[in-house]
């Protein structure tokens, strides 16, 4: 979903997002973030992300829904056949991958 597919009229909006601090980082440290495709079913997109500090230790994740909407009706719409191809094939690879550590878990 590039930019000019957003200038066509197509984009996501993240509609929902569950996120968990679990360490402390100081400015300027070097940070990787690992985002794994949990499911892409239609207007539906279902993100996994996984931020680690260098050293590997997990400082935070964060779990986001996502629509694909018109941009000029701000409605729901399923997306190209392109992107949700492309979607379906990392869902897909990704499928394959271990459940995230805290995945679909609310605040307890």
């Amino acid at each position: 979903c590039d930019a000019a597919y957003i200038a066509s009229g197509g984009s996501y909006f993240t509609v929902e997002t569950h996120i968990r601090h679990l360490g402390e980082v100081h400015a300027g440290a070097r940070v990787y973030v690992e985002t794994q495709c949990i499911s892409a079913e239609g207007k539906k997109v279902r993100l996994f992300n996984s931020l680690y500090h260098e050293d590997g230790r997990l400082l935070a994740t964060g779990e986001h829904m996502l629509l694909h909407v018109s941009l000029e009706t701000r409605r729901a719409t399923p997306p190209s056949d392109e992107i949700a191809a492309m979607l379906n094939k990392i869902a897909s690879l990704h499928s394959g991958l271990p459940s995230p550590e805290g995945l679909g878990k609310g605040i307890g």
